[in-house]
């Protein structure tokens, strides 16, 4: 009969610890947490800055002056992101190197501050550009793809509820003052709030496409976007979610299966460009919306900024310059209604940043279209899907809307995304051709060897 005997413990063995359970928030770490509320509202410009949203019923002495409390914010979120950069000095040299051409823009926009009417609010408006790039880059360099999707999907969900609560609850602070009936949410303009729910409804449908989220949350978050995209009513975003989503579609069902992407995308890019001639010649799609063929119905706009270029044709008048109090004057009384852009990105960066600075965004714009055309070229357009959306979005979105310079500069962190996402990938891809070629050119030499004569 056995005795059984109680084992005693090791005095010398190291104590069993258990391992400590890290805090989560809805499945992410505090830190994911905080890097997502970053993105829903400076990035996105959700009720941001504060006291700039409730400028129209008064409300905006209760909340301390920009741009302060705005450039604390935006100090705060710059420092710590240059910090996390720090905790990997050789790799963000080179991530950084690889993105130089957004770089080189946002010091020419610093660079312009110097001849401008105010120039510390100018400088203060590119410093912001230079925060929005620094986080998407960090974002998409230091964070997996997977996990990124998800707290990009979380950050606009945040958006939108947001927003859809500040018009249910605050109606009279949420709609625009304009005969259209717009609403522009927990934004500074329908406009915005038209941009950041075309985002949301691209990626509820590519996370629903990659299996990132399942249906019951992807479906709600699609429904909450197409409802706030029609009471923001900017016929822009609707134009442009609608060729994107198609244009997606294509690239993802038929370049992307095909032998020959390039060759293929060229007759896609043809076909849609040719229907596009025809039904904006048409006019038909601008009565539905309710629009003339500028889509925003400002062409007078157009008129006194190529007039002012004319007077400033090379460097143009600075960061900011529709703010400027003698050029808020000069269009008040030459178009009788005060202006906040040119509705034209194009014809912003010259009117704001000079030749330099439509020279240098053609610059941003090619190279980040190479690195497109390279990685759909080589089939890697399924890891690259988000950030083609945005491209092509932002990219639409220029031809009647002013972006990444003022007043739309939480736009530099979606162009910056997506330019990082096409610089990270195509570097990689080329890593893995110049990898594959050194082995292939090792195994052909190790061949050769072998069959010499003995």
């Amino acid at each position: 009969m056995s005795v059984h005997r109680p084992v005693l413990a090791n005095a010398y063995a190291r104590p069993l610890v258990r391992p400590k359970r890290s805090i989560t928030i809805f499945g992410f770490s505090i830190r994911e947490t905080f890097l997502i509320l970053i993105i829903a509202f400076p990035c996105l410009g959700t009720l941001f800055p504060l006291d700039s949203y409730l400028i129209p019923i008064g409300l905006n002495t209760l909340v301390p002056k920009t741009p302060f409390n705005t450039t604390i914010i935006l100090t705060v979120i710059l420092s710590y992101v240059l910090w996390l950069f720090a905790q990997r000095p050789q790799f963000s040299i080179l991530v950084l190197r690889r993105n130089w051409p957004i770089f080189l823009f946002i010091l020419w926009a610093m660079i312009t501050s110097r001849w401008a009417e105010t120039p510390g609010t100018s400088f203060n408006r590119s410093g912001r550009l230079l925060v929005f790039s620094l986080y998407a880059i960090y974002l998409v360099e230091f964070i997996p793809l997977q996990r990124l999707l998800k707290m990009l999907f979380i950050a606009l969900l945040i958006s939108c509820v947001v927003s859809l609560a500040m018009i249910v609850a605050m109606p009279a602070l949420s709609l625009t003052t304009d005969e259209r009936g717009a609403w522009r949410g927990a934004m500074q303009h329908k406009n915005g709030l038209g941009v950041t729910v075309a985002f949301a409804f691209t990626i509820s449908l590519i996370c629903g496409y990659l299996k990132v989220y399942p249906l019951k949350y992807v479906v709600p978050l699609a429904l909450l976007a197409l409802l706030l995209l029609k009471l923001a009513n900017s016929a822009t975003a609707i134009l442009a979610l609608a060729v994107v989503t198609a244009v997606i579609v294509i690239i993802l069902f038929v370049v992307n299966r095909t032998r020959s992407p390039i060759v293929t995308l060229a007759f896609a890019a043809a076909g849609v460009g040719i229907l596009a001639v025809v039904v904006l010649s048409s006019g038909i799609l601008f009565s539905i919306l309710g629009r003339e063929g500028t889509l925003t119905g400002r062409a007078d706009i157009w008129g006194f900024a190529w007039g002012m270029i004319a007077e400033n044709p090379i460097w143009g008048y600075g960061q900011g310059a529709w703010t400027f109090e003698w050029m808020k004057k000069l269009a008040y009384a030459e178009l009788g209604w005060p202006i906040a852009h040119a509705h034209n990105a194009w014809i912003d960066f010259r009117f704001q940043l000079g030749l330099p600075g439509v020279t240098l965004a053609v610059l941003m714009w090619a190279v980040a279209t190479i690195n497109l055309l390279t990685l759909i070229a080589k089939r890697q357009a399924l890891p690259i899907v988000l950030p083609m959306a945005v491209f092509l979005l932002l990219s639409f979105r220029s031809y009647s809307e002013t972006i990444i310079v003022d007043p739309a500069l939480n736009d530099m962190f979606w162009f910056a995304f997506a330019v990082a996402s096409f610089a990270r990938s195509a570097s990689v891809v080329r890593q893995n051709e110049a990898r594959f070629s050194g082995r292939r050119q090792l195994k052909e030499r190790r061949d050769r060897y072998r069959t010499l004569p003995t």
